[in-house]
């Protein structure tokens, strides 16, 4: 999943130039503490944030109060790269550009928690299977074939390592446990734990 498919296009943002009153007067209309700041070709300028300019005067140009940050993405890096930079840098806000600068976005934590939720197909009706598998090859496509043959669409996995093992959370559109358990004890497929989700 890249970027670009989660980021908010529509930001609040001023020109190069703008007043210090423009720019609260975007911030206000948007209900945020900063905007950004673009050039004339809509090049990522950097963030102007209101603590900076409160005490400002109305008519100075907000371009004297930009901060570049250290930290921005790009609209085709993954999601999950995304992530990992917010919780690198504690931003609160993250820019998309693409690779000459142009802004095409904006990323906060909350569109980063919308990304986890589809990703993990929180939001479709289903079953929710756990499963500890052995850290090898094969051992994940052995309960994914069980689950093609008995005509389960799959629509979520995900993994993570655990001391030689990969704890397994496998989302399938059955929305009948019983019917998903059956299934795995016929097949000697030994679970963890089987959720059903309702989505929403």
């Amino acid at each position: 999943m890249l970027a670009k498919y989660w980021m908010n296009p529509d930001f609040p943002h001023v020109k190069t130039g703008a007043t210090v009153q423009e720019a609260l007067s975007v911030m206000r209309k948007n209900r945020t503490d900063y905007c950004v700041l673009l050039d004339e070709n809509n090049v990522f300028q950097g963030f102007v944030y209101r603590a900076n300019i409160a005490e400002v005067q109305m008519d100075s140009p907000v371009d004297s109060f930009v901060a570049f940050p250290d930290y921005y993405v790009y609209e085709d890096s993954y999601i999950e790269e995304v992530a990992l930079t917010f919780r690198e840098s504690h931003e609160t806000c993250l820019a998309v550009v693409d690779k000459n600068l142009v802004m095409k976005g904006v990323l906060t934590l909350s569109e980063i928690l919308d990304a986890f939720v589809a990703m993990t197909a929180m939001d479709e009706p289903g079953t929710r299977i756990l499963l500890k598998l052995e850290d090898k090859p094969g051992e994940l496509k052995k309960v994914l074939d069980v689950l093609a043959e008995n005509k389960m669409n799959v629509l979520a996995v995900n993994t993570v390592k655990d001391n030689g093992y990969r704890r397994v959370s496998i989302k399938v559109d059955i929305k009948d446990p019983k019917v998903v358990e059956k299934v795995l004890q016929t097949y000697g497929v030994k679970y963890e734990k089987l959720a059903k989700e309702e989505g929403f």
